[in-house]
């Protein structure tokens, strides 16, 4: 069978109580999550004014995606996913409120803010892939792609709430106060899973190689699987770097203090446009040609990427930034619809971890090689270098369509 897009509305997705449940509990957290991002970068900024170390602390937030989705993917498909939920956020909100105690007195030292950091990313390395996992078990196959689409529009209706916020107060009252709220915001998450029944994976007798590598087998063998994942480690790794960089580029380019309201308000400009890209995908774009979106979202993410490199001043560089949040987050909501669509629920999670590494694990490296290079070059230069590959990929990508893959992937491969 192959898949196809399926038809389900938002609307009917949000009718499902768990789905809703938990979409509206990880809505305020993700704003928490995103306020305290945006304030972590700042702070950093304001400690070193350093690209190198804005690389470095984009790197510990985000490494642990990257040597433990594995682990959170194979987890997924073989442990209580109700349990793991609850103890990686109960985990990032204690050290999110032991951040805010340490910055009452308003100091840190950078490696102690590095190390806080990495520990909470610790959490999000086990939560992200089993949370990417469980969405889709909670609605149905009929609703997967209303769902995906969802969540990437509650993700950047939080990237636009939570920056702002943050902006806002770490120019009213300080650090501390943005971490700590941070810190309570995971208890909506927390309060919602503990309440959800979650549907319990399909346990099998696999070796443990398989358990951890399952995901790997099935996206060599599967290009309906494995393409859309290359093309996202592509793009993290090659276009991705500004977002570290964002208060440099913000203060150096724009002329906007980072430690200032504008600031929050630039970071949400970025995110309403990263809204908008997802929310179109999921509504208007629903059943259209997932490659010509692709296409065209690499183009047009090329050419607003370049415009802001290129942009100097406060109201030009909030409509350059629009427009990349626009195509940047509509293309791995796409791209993330893409590979739902043809994996069951047996190795779901060990592919959701693949997701999570290309994502999420490939920006750690590209900020940290990133940062060296700006101090070397320029801003401008590592920007136009991602434009141009993006361009590049745009012409480039070839995403098959194919069957649906489950665990007789993994068996078949054993036999061979």
């Amino acid at each position: 069978m192959t898949a196809t897009t399926s038809e389900g509305t938002a609307s009917e997705a949000l009718a499902v109580p768990a789905f809703r449940r938990i979409y509206i509990a990880s809505f305020i957290s993700n704003a928490g999550r995103w306020m305290q991002s945006t304030a972590v970068g700042v702070l950093a900024w304001e400690l070193t004014g350093s690209n190198t170390f804005l690389g470095q602390l984009i790197f510990a937030q985000l490494i642990p995606m990257a040597f433990l989705s594995l682990i959170g993917g194979s987890l997924a498909d073989t442990m209580d996913r109700k349990k793991l939920l609850a103890i990686t956020q109960i985990w990032q909100m204690m050290f999110s409120l032991l951040l805010a105690a340490l910055l009452i007195d308003g100091e840190i030292a950078k490696n102690t803010l590095l190390i806080i950091v990495f520990i909470t990313g610790l959490g999000q390395g086990i939560y992200a892939p089993v949370f990417t996992s469980v969405l889709p078990t909670l609605v149905g196959r009929e609703n997967l792609t209303a769902a995906v689409s969802l969540n990437s529009v509650q993700v950047n209706g939080a990237r636009i709430i939570g920056p702002a916020i943050g902006g806002f107060l770490v120019s009213a009252t300080g650090f501390a106060e943005v971490f700590f709220l941070n810190g309570i915001s995971y208890l909506f998450v927390i309060i919602a899973v503990l309440i959800t029944y979650f549907p319990e994976p399909s346990v099998h007798r696999r070796p443990l190689k398989e358990r951890l590598l399952g995901g790997f087998v099935v996206a060599s063998r599967a290009a309906q699987v494995g393409r859309p994942l290359l093309l996202m480690t592509l793009f993290s790794f090659l276009c991705l770097p500004f977002i570290g960089q964002l208060p440099a580029i913000a203060e150096e380019n724009l002329g906007i203090d980072a430690q200032s309201s504008t600031y929050g308000y630039f970071y949400a400009v970025f995110g309403f446009g990263a809204l908008l890209g997802a929310l179109v995908v999921g509504t208007a774009l629903l059943n259209a040609d997932k490659v010509l979106i692709t296409r065209a979202t690499l183009s047009l993410f090329g050419v607003a990427l370049a415009a802001l490199s290129l942009t100097r001043g406060l109201v030009l560089g909030c409509v350059a930034i629009f427009f990349v949040g626009l195509f940047y987050f509509a293309l791995p909501t796409t791209l993330n619809t893409l590979w739902q669509q043809h994996v069951d629920d047996s190795v779901r999670g060990r592919v959701a971890a693949l997701w999570v590494l290309s994502f999420g694990g490939t920006i750690p490296f590209a900020n940290l090689i990133a940062g060296p290079i700006v101090e070397a070059t320029s801003l401008t230069t590592v920007m136009l270098g991602g434009a141009v590959a993006a361009a590049a990929m745009a012409v480039l990508v070839r995403l098959p369509d194919g069957p649906i893959v489950g665990e007789e992937i993994l068996t078949a491969a054993r036999s061979n």
